[in-house]
């Protein structure tokens, strides 16, 4: 009988130790499992691939929610990525909310802000991010911002009349689709995309397509031959669709402009290298009708800062010029990109991370002066064709009221998508909106004053788009609105609730003032 009880327990024994020894294995395993992925997200972050390094900072982050560096990195990740660059900001404010943080947060709090259109909390992020002093170069960079925040808010104030039609899929993906050129005559559009994926690389790559326009939209866009395996961008369009210009980066190039021109229906890559090119980045480029003048961007020596638009002019024999700056009025210190001049030569787009800016890159124009032989100052476009987000390229048609640009809208299938754009006439305002404002209730309250904390009013479009914040002023916010579907929603800190609600405008409330009466119960 005892021996066997004595087995029962030896094997009962043995059975724990068995059970012991795979759970601490499996405790080991996971013990490595996280370490790989540790050493995975602080390498990938390391060389700057924020959407890889997302993806791992992500799973870290399930068990262990508290550590400050997961939510400062995931914050920073967001930031610096294409996914949602609004996204990292409750990991940001987990991280400034304690004690002992690094400082760094408030930084990428306060761009991330920029991005969510929330001006004035940016300010203060980057005020506080200021205050530590790092360097001069910090403090430079957050005036710069500071300074974007305050034009942003007086800019959205006064929106554009602009309306977007998101081009379907014969055209747009679930990818990047962006940097759209149109002919001229509205026929054929040219952009790119990151929808192809190469196994050899093991990743998507940049490619050019094309689309030609039917009745009512575009057929199925078509990659054109001269794409390779190296990531192409296309960066310009003669106005008659000749000519093609394309930036270059892998292998066989790299940051260089090539050009590639039209023969029967298709397009052929000119093997000649441009001379403009150098060992340093060439990014953006044009070419005019005729074939004589090129406008390009480069971060060549000698010029005001970042990267600089130049121009070259061929001879009669075929021989390009010295590349000659454009000068100080389109160009700054800071990056100056992307040309694209009209068929008439006298116009010129292009963007910039200078001049008045809401953030990252804006699209401006500038006039060509036939008596001074100078570009004009430059014109920001304005929003909503410009937010904080970048906005680097535009292309119209003829009569410069239709264009086509690559924004990242709610509406949108991927993030960045093409849209169709057209402005309408400034001077034919449809309706008057003007909300007064006041703390408390219908049968008891005071005018809104700005001895309470700051207001916010915002107007969005049908799709949840910002179509424009306004300023309050002894409590009454006027807005100037197009025929439309629009939510209103005010907002303050010290207010129990806010306000919203539902507006449509009709070509029947032409030049009509629309009053509203707005009350905000202060908080308890």
């Amino acid at each position: 009988m005892s021996m066997k009880i004595n087995i029962r327990y030896i094997g009962l024994f043995l059975i724990i130790i068995l059970l012991f020894n795979s759970n601490n294995l499996s405790a080991q395993e996971d013990d490595l499992n996280l370490s790989l992925l540790k050493k995975y997200a602080e390498n990938s972050y390391r060389d700057k691939d924020y959407e890889f390094s997302l993806d791992n900072y992500l799973k870290l982050y399930i068990n262990d929610k508290t550590n400050i560096t997961y939510n400062l990195r995931i914050g920073v990740c967001y930031t610096e990525s294409n996914v949602d660059k609004t996204a990292g900001i409750p990991y940001l404010e987990f991280v400034v909310s304690h004690n002992n943080f690094p400082r760094l947060a408030y930084y990428y709090l306060g761009r991330a802000y920029m991005y969510a259109y929330r001006f004035t909390e940016a300010v203060e992020a980057l005020y506080n991010y200021k205050q530590t002093g790092v360097n001069d170069d910090v403090i430079h960079k957050c005036d710069r911002l500071i300074e974007m925040c305050y034009y942003s808010l007086e800019i959205l104030n006064n929106p554009k009349n602009v309306t977007f039609e998101r081009l379907d899929s014969t055209v747009n993906s679930e990818f990047d689709d962006y940097s759209p050129y149109v002919t001229e005559d509205g026929k054929y559009l040219v952009y790119s995309s990151n929808r192809r994926y190469v196994k050899e690389l093991e990743s998507n790559i940049s490619d050019i397509y094309l689309s030609k326009a039917k009745k009512k939209s575009w057929n199925q866009s078509i990659e054109l031959p001269i794409n390779t395996f190296d990531n192409e961008d296309v960066v310009g369009l003669s106005a008659d669709g000749s000519k093609l210009m394309m930036h270059v980066d892998g292998d066989y190039a790299s940051n260089d402009i090539q050009y590639a021109y039209k023969k029967g229906s298709k397009y052929i890559k000119d093997e000649n290298v441009l001379p403009f090119n150098t060992d340093g980045v060439e990014r953006g480029a044009c070419i005019t009708s005729s074939g004589d003048t090129i406008y390009f961007s480069s971060d060549r020596d000698g010029g005001y800062g970042g990267l600089d638009i130049y121009y070259v002019t061929k001879n009669s024999v075929g021989q390009w010029s010295e590349p000659k700056n454009i000068g100080s009025n389109i160009n700054t210190k800071y990056d100056d990109n992307f040309p694209n001049v009209t068929s008439d030569g006298k116009k010129l787009y292009f963007s910039s991370k200078g001049h008045e800016s809401l953030g990252d890159y804006d699209l401006f124009y500038s006039v060509f002066n036939e008596s001074t032989k100078e570009w004009s100052n430059p014109f920001n476009l304005g929003y909503p064709i410009n937010t904080p987000f970048d906005n680097t390229t535009i292309s119209y048609t003829k009569d410069g009221k239709v264009g086509y640009i690559a924004a990242n809208r709610k509406e949108g299938l991927g993030n960045l998508d093409i849209y169709r754009i057209t402005e309408g006439d400034e001077s034919q305002l449809t309706a008057f909106l003007l909300a007064y404002i006041f703390v408390g209730t219908e049968s008891s309250s005071v005018p809104y004053s700005s001895d309470y904390l700051k207001v916010f009013v915002t107007l969005y479009d049908q799709y949840g788009n910002i179509y424009g914040r306004y300023n309050v002023d002894e409590g009454l916010t006027y807005m100037s609105l197009y025929p439309g579907k629009y939510k209103l929603e005010v907002r303050f800190d010290g207010a129990k609730e806010g306000f919203e609600e539902e507006i449509t405008i009709t070509a029947n409330d032409a030049n009509k003032e629309i009053e509203k009466q707005i009350y905000l119960k202060p908080a308890e």
